[in-house]
């Protein structure tokens, strides 16, 4: 099981993957189009533009004319925008049962308000612009917050040359990874002996600078510079003299540089859709780095998948591999299958660490701006006897 599993991932991750925040919607139903098509943020995710909110708006398993709800659902989506498009809103809620770690090889089942997260776009002129959100959640979760995580991200954009890049300031997630809805995946937290370890953490954030380059159709580029204060939270265990102690990340007073560069090629096979690009973060001793490819045929199926490296000196050394193969059914059921791969090379550890994760799961989207998603996980941690298995459930309202 664990040798088919890994060759089965491996097999997937350099077929293909590549990079939104609900990746297999931009090849499977968009064709091909750049994430700074439907959100804000050139790396996907977030505040939705105008073209991105009219093109999710009116998928839906159930027609609302059957339950009798045209109309409510027509003055409810009527628009998301007002001042010719100068001021844009939306919003992100998520709701979620599934069984939360409360030991080694135990765990619980609860319940978790995930997200609330509403976004306002302020654009008073072509070449000016601001963005900005706050997940109401954190507040409300408090015992569920994760290491690093932010309640608020913001920033500002500037473009006065419309064929030079533009110019990103504020606060908010250097490019780091792909721009997943899911915080669990292997490539975003290392599955250690005890626990796991964040390498991007969820809702992560930091003061930067960031320079984005999207003039060319086929090509996109990002770089900048950003504060690691709050990386600097997160810590590695590390034995010293014998007694346990830890080490952080990064400094608190340090800077980080990322870059992200992917191009989308013309069709290999007519019809066929497919991307490549990578990321690069580096503060101090410290670095995380991805590899992402993709591959689809619009309205048939999608292939996305990422491979993450990182590493902190003379401390520890992860590897990690994520892919995923979804189907769509209508624009409306999307069945899909992850699969995943965690190794941990930890100085405190006498072997590296292995786990296996296998994901089967669904999106449905019932109604208009409502995905309910339904999911089978199954977690193998080859350090401890058998497995870990659980059923997860997500409602996702989004505008």
């Amino acid at each position: 099981m664990k040798r088919l599993t890994l060759s089965i991932i491996v097999i997937l991750v350099f077929l293909g993957c590549e990079i939104f925040s609900r990746p297999q919607y931009s090849i499977l139903q968009t064709y091909g189009t750049k994430c700074s098509a439907c959100h804000v943020n050139v790396q996907g995710g977030g505040a939705r533009t105008v073209p991105g909110w009219l093109s999710r708006k009116d998928i839906s398993l159930i027609d609302p004319n059957w339950i009798g709800l045209k109309k409510f659902f027509e003055n409810l989506l009527a628009r998301n925008s007002y001042f010719d498009d100068k001021l844009v809103f939306g919003f992100d809620a998520r709701w979620q049962t599934a069984r939360w770690p409360s030991g080694i090889a135990s765990s619980k089942r609860d319940y978790m308000i995930m997200q609330l997260n509403p976004y306002l776009i302020i654009q008073p002129t072509n070449w000016l612009f601001f963005e900005g959100t706050y997940n109401l959640a954190y507040e409300i979760e408090k015992d569920k917050r994760y290491p690093a995580q932010q309640p608020y991200s913001f920033s500002i954009y500037l473009k006065p040359f419309e064929n030079l890049p533009s110019l990103r300031l504020g606060y908010f997630l250097p490019p780091m990874g792909q721009k997943w809805d899911d915080h669990t995946m292997f490539v975003r937290y290392a599955v250690a002996y005890r626990g796991k370890h964040p390498v991007v953490p969820h809702d992560y954030a930091e003061w930067g600078a960031q320079i984005d380059y999207e003039n060319i159709s086929w090509l996109s580029l990002s770089a900048g510079v950003f504060s690691g204060k709050n990386l600097s939270t997160l810590k590695i265990p590390k034995i010293v003299n014998g007694k346990d102690t830890s080490v952080q990340l990064v400094k608190d007073n340090s800077l980080g540089f990322a870059a992200r560069g992917m191009v989308s090629p013309p069709e290999i096979i007519k019809g066929l859709t497919s991307y490549c690009g990578g990321t690069f973060y580096l503060n101090d001793d410290y670095y995380v780095s991805s590899v992402f490819l993709g591959l689809g045929l619009p309205d048939r199926f999608s292939l996305i998948g990422e491979y993450a490296r990182t590493q902190k000196k003379d401390s520890r050394l992860s590897l990690s591999f994520s892919t995923e193969l979804t189907y769509q059914v209508t624009e409306s059921l999307l069945p899909f299958i992850r699969a995943e791969r965690s190794i941990l090379k930890d100085k405190n550890q006498n072997k590296p660490v292995y786990a296996t994760n296998l994901v089967f799961g669904s999106h449905i989207i019932l109604l208009p701006s409502l995905d309910l998603l339904i999911e089978y996980r199954i977690l193998d941690r080859e350090q401890l006897e058998g497995y870990f298995s659980q059923w997860a459930i997500q409602i996702h309202l989004y505008y």
